[in-house]
């Protein structure tokens, strides 16, 4: 479900990149090594990107300034409790590879891409296979303990995990050390697939951004109108990206915002005070009897049951009748 108002945000842009340049992008063959995008976001310019717009989240890109898909992957993992301490170590891993360390050689085809770092719960189901001689059966048990937080099924399955572990000679302080990974991830994990399906919604959002920033942006900003504090806050980040801001007009406004020569044009909806109906009753003048000339014929030929008196004060206070 959080992914659910990003894709329609993803849709509303590919329809207002199709109308203006007449190319439908088809999101499922999007390349995911796009150099724009892996900039942008090496930048910690995510602001509107899902999953990666907090500033906790824009300072971890900062810091392991992804350059590959896996990288959004794992930091779509990361940034939750229990492993959000790993960041700076994956971050050092991607920077140094050969500064990589493992406690056991044995975890390296099982850590390797992820620097070392134990970050799904794959992972924890791989180790305790290959470690602790866990059966397959066995293995997800101990994923569904850390995926439900069930500390109880968890030290029911410690001590089988040690036993294990130790028999395949694994070092105590490394068997200490797997444990407590497996009780930090059961205070929130992912696994790889969850983040991995994540990080694609992320990666596209990231990519409109990039490389069509006032269709993407207009189409953020559309999503956001029930929720009136929103909207500035994205108008404002438009003009730190040099995007300029149209005023409303009842000649040239649609419902939602939209693009006009790389500027994006305030939408009507998002006006306070004038409701869906009332800009109906607007386009649909428009529409029948073309532009509007003068504030006189504006109250003449619209509906004055769908625009009424608070409506058409808002259109002059916010200057969308400049244009008559």
């Amino acid at each position: 479900f959080l992914g659910l108002r990003n894709l329609d945000v993803i849709e509303d842009a590919l329809d207002i990149i199709e109308r203006s340049s007449g190319i439908r992008q088809d999101m499922a063959t999007l390349p995911l090594d796009d150099p724009a995008t892996y900039e942008m976001l090496a930048r910690g310019d995510s602001v509107g990107v899902f999953q990666f717009e907090s500033e906790g989240m824009r300072e971890a890109l900062k810091k392991v300034r992804p350059d590959c898909f896996d990288d959004l992957v794992a930091l779509n993992a990361l940034y939750r409790p229990g492993a959000m301490d790993q960041i700076p170590t994956y971050a050092r891993g991607k920077r140094n590879p050969e500064q990589i360390t493992y406690a056991d050689e044995r975890l390296r085809p099982i850590l390797s891409s992820s620097m070392g770092v134990i970050i799904y719960q794959e992972q924890a189901m791989r180790i305790a296979k290959e470690l602790a001689g866990f059966s397959g059966a066995k293995a997800d048990d101990l994923r569904k303990a850390i995926g439900k937080k069930n500390r109880a099924a968890m030290a029911t399955l410690k001590p089988e995990f040690i036993a294990g572990a130790r028999a395949s000679g694994t070092a105590d302080e490394v068997i200490d050390a797997l444990w407590s990974t497996n009780e930090k991830s059961a205070d929130y994990s992912f696994n790889r697939s969850h983040a991995a399906c994540y990080a694609l919604i992320a990666y596209r959002t990231a990519w409109l951004k990039a490389n069509h920033p006032a269709e993407y942006m207009a189409a953020l900003i559309s999503s956001v109108m029930s929720t009136k504090d929103r909207v500035p806050f994205f108008v404002a980040r438009c003009e730190e990206m040099g995007i300029e801001i149209l005023p409303p007009d009842v000649n040239l406004s649609d419902h939602e915002f939209t693009v006009v020569d790389r500027k994006i044009r305030f939408g009507l909806d998002a006006v306070k005070g004038v409701g869906y109906q009332a800009v109906e009753a607007i386009i649909r003048a428009r529409e029948d009897g073309g532009p509007f000339t003068s504030l006189w014929a504006f109250c003449e030929r619209v509906d004055g049951r769908a625009v009424n008196k608070k409506a058409i004060e808002a259109l002059v206070k916010c200057g969308a009748l400049g244009s008559t």
